[in-house]
């Protein structure tokens, strides 16, 4: 026999009730509903009565919405709250699922989406997540520490991977000087802390409503704005994030940096590529040098490397040839300085790529765009 849910529903339309109660029925022999009552306080004797697994909560005000949630949680806090409304706000979404919702539904209620909301808190609570086939690639732009580009490689990259067949993620982790809000000139309502937040209760739904679309095609989802939000990233959150998009998009781009440890590893575990991007210059060989040794012992396989050397100048004192020797590795892709083009796309908040296609610079993009999607079997 199949494990029994208990559920709950507290809703102030008896109508509402019965839509519920007749899309559930045909499941009475895995669903059993424990009561269907339209105050709050009724819900609750019935809930603590019967140690229900689902409550059903109808939400037409968001403060006591959120109240309720949270008493609800604070008392059961294994109890699984899937919320109805009639508001469609991505506010209200965000605030009841950061409040402890692990579903929204909008009313009236449709049986499919009853049914699905239904067999997602089912496995979570009787069985492991499914394995779900990702089809999507990750590719993780980085450097330890500023200075070298990283964030005008990962900006330029995702806008030119971009197209009306191709959706494109591009992904702040570079979590505690991220720049990708100044460089793209957006100011979103929800940024990365926003989701990691409540990242086991997410879909991806509710992923994609907190993402913004920028005019040059990728979906952003910036750098957290708050120093301490940044810190309270966890490494299994920044992994559960990658696995959401690597499911929806058809590419992940992330922008990271810092040390080999903790949310770095986790973006680098889970890249499909990792594009390492250096300038030409004595000291960034050397931290070059340093961290892509310390990145193979810790796994991350030679194949999977690319290295990118960005403000190129053909006759500086320092050649690719010579970097090449010193790291024992070849060079995937160069960008020319362009410093004029690429400060006034930084300025227009506009990808260089988009804005002045017939720059070097962006052309060399392009260029990158090819070889990666060759390289990734595309």
């Amino acid at each position: 026999m199949p494990p029994h849910i208990s559920m709950v529903i507290i809703d102030s339309d008896k109508p509402s009730r019965d839509v519920i109660a007749s899309i559930v029925k045909p499941f009475s022999d895995t669903i059993r509903i424990e009561g269907e009552v339209s105050d709050f306080g009724e819900g609750l004797k019935i809930i603590q009565k019967s140690a229900a697994n689902i409550v059903i909560l109808e939400v037409s005000d968001l403060n006591r919405g959120i109240e309720e949630i949270q008493y609800l949680l604070a008392n059961h806090p294994k109890l699984s709250v899937i919320v109805s409304s009639y508001e469609k706000s991505t506010e209200w979404i965000l605030a009841l699922m950061r409040a402890g919702a692990v579903e929204y539904l909008l009313r009236p209620i449709v049986q499919d989406e009853l049914i699905q909301a239904l067999t997602k808190v089912g496995r979570f609570w009787f069985t492991k997540p499914p394995v779900e086939t990702k089809a999507g690639k990750i590719i993780a732009v980085y450097y330890p520490t500023g200075g070298a580009g990283v964030t005008t490689v990962a900006v330029n990259l995702a806008a030119g991977l971009a197209s009306d067949s191709i959706k494109v993620a591009l992904v702040d982790l570079n979590l505690l000087t991220g720049d990708i809000s100044t460089f793209l000139d957006v100011n979103p309502s929800y940024t990365l802390s926003s989701v990691t937040n409540n990242i086991a209760r997410l879909d991806a739904n509710f992923l994609m409503g907190v993402m913004t679309q920028h005019s040059s095609g990728p979906y952003v989802l910036t750098e957290p704005t708050e120093v301490d939000e940044a810190i309270d990233i966890t490494p299994e959150q920044v992994n559960r994030l990658l696995q959401f998009l690597k499911g929806i998009f058809d590419y992940v781009v992330v922008d990271c940096g810092g040390q080999l440890a903790g949310c770095t590893m986790a973006i680098l575990e889970n890249a499909n590529l990792t594009l390492f991007t250096m300038v030409l210059s004595l000291p960034t060989i050397k931290t070059a040098k340093r961290y892509l040794t310390a990145m193979e012992r810790k796994g991350i396989r030679k194949d999977r490397l690319k290295l990118i050397v960005n403000r190129y100048l053909p006759k500086a004192d320092i050649q690719i040839k010579d970097a090449e020797r010193v790291l024992g590795q070849k060079v995937f892709s160069t960008v020319p300085n362009d410093y004029e083009d690429i400060i006034s796309s930084i300025n227009k908040g506009i990808p260089l790529i988009k804005l002045l296609p017939r720059s070097s610079a962006s052309k060399a993009f392009e260029n990158m765009v090819s070889l990666l999607k060759k390289d990734l079997g595309e």
